[in-house]
């Protein structure tokens, strides 16, 4: 069983899986604007061939309707607040259901044209939304066809029974289809997170690892460079490991990396990202953070390093040290030129006599 530290975890929040909610969220648009789509071209032939057929409350209403899926339309080509537009669509298709179970349509034919809205709902606001708004049209048709005269048009007894027993099928069917794919949904995407930590994840040290800086960091970082650059680079490197490993053997060399990961962890603010590099080898990203800072930083790290001693097997106190390269990165594209650059000023370091930091900003510490 490969040993692990479970020390702070704060890179973990950086990880996300957007491809399988972005694909989830595409779902829910197509769903809601193929319904848009259609509600259009439906209602605006209805209201051309049938304004002299409807009441003035029924030929409002469908106008009224079809301004608004139009204008939230442009509003989420504008925005992209998918939720918001969802909601407000449904509740006006919601209004307009109401509307044409009131009014009757023509000859009597509105029912017929609400049977489409609990699946739309669902689909495109998920159970908790479509729950509600499904419930609530079927309520509300229920007191319109079986509540007090109101001045609405009257349906015939069978007619009324047989639309309220095939509304509230397809309201339990479409419930049913969306819950479970909702829960399969979240179960693939508790998976898929689980994966992505894992593949990102150094298995000795629990921190993370190469991986995750140049398959997730640095794309994260050229999404949202406002909350990231300039960033400095510090490169990491344990002194005399080889010669720790073959005097107090390979366990207590493992030891030493998961002891100097908790010392990342617990040395360097939460927002830094401490990531093992290979072998001995680490790298700490400080987002927000210029050379000279990160310099300083670094020295202090090095220093409280040097005072931390580790226990062998037998209880013998062995102190450690570790050399350390500074660089600045302004521009994601220029990480792997300033991650050279960091590397050479480490190989300066330890050139240098070890247990130094070395950047162009202020020289050897």
């Amino acid at each position: 069983m490969p040993k692990k530290s479970v020390t702070g975890q704060s890179w973990l929040s950086l990880i996300n899986i957007d491809k399988v909610y972005s694909s989830d969220k595409q779902r829910q648009a197509f769903s809601l604007f193929t319904m848009i789509a259609i509600a259009i071209i439906v209602i605006s032939m209805l209201v051309v061939f049938n304004y002299k057929v409807y009441s003035p409350i029924l030929t409002t209403s469908l106008i009224a309707v079809n301004i608004t899926l139009i204008s939230g339309t442009f509003y989420f080509i504008k925005t992209a607040k998918l939720e918001m537009v969802a909601l407000i669509s449904m509740c006006i298709v919601f209004i307009m259901c109401v509307a044409l179970t009131y009014t009757g349509g023509k000859e009597n034919t509105a029912l017929y044209w609400l049977m489409f809205y609990p699946v739309v709902c669902f689909a495109s606001l998920g159970v908790k939304h479509g729950c509600r708004l499904g419930l609530g049209l079927l309520l509300c048709c229920s007191v319109i066809l079986y509540g007090p005269d109101f001045g609405q048009v009257n349906y015939g007894g069978i007619e009324k029974s047989r639309f309220l027993a095939s509304f509230t099928l397809v309201f339990i069917f479409s419930f049913i289809g969306e819950y479970f794919r909702h829960k399969s949904h979240l179960a693939i995407a508790d998976i898929t997170l689980a994966q992505t930590q894992d593949a990102y994840t150094d298995q000795l040290t629990g921190g993370a690892n190469r991986r995750f800086i140049t398959a997730h960091f640095l794309k994260l970082a050229a999404k949202t460079p406002e909350n990231y650059l300039p960033f400095s680079i510090l490169l990491l490197d344990l002194d005399y490991f080889k010669r720790l490993n073959d005097t107090y053997g390979h366990d207590f060399g493992d030891t030493v990396l998961i002891e100097f990961t908790k010392l990342l962890d617990s040395q360097f603010p939460n927002s830094a990202v401490k990531a093992r590099y290979g072998g001995e080898e680490f790298v700490v990203i400080l987002p927000k953070e210029t050379a000279p800072v990160a310099t300083k930083l670094a020295d202090d790290f090095r220093q409280c390093v040097a005072k931390q001693a580790i226990l062998t097997s037998d209880n013998k106190r062995v102190f450690i040290t570790c050399s350390i390269g500074v660089a600045q990165v302004d521009d994601v594209d220029h990480y792997s030129r300033a991650l050279k650059q960091a590397d050479e000023y480490l190989y300066l370091a330890k050139e240098q006599g070890r247990n130094k930091v070395v950047s162009n900003h202020t020289g050897t510490l």
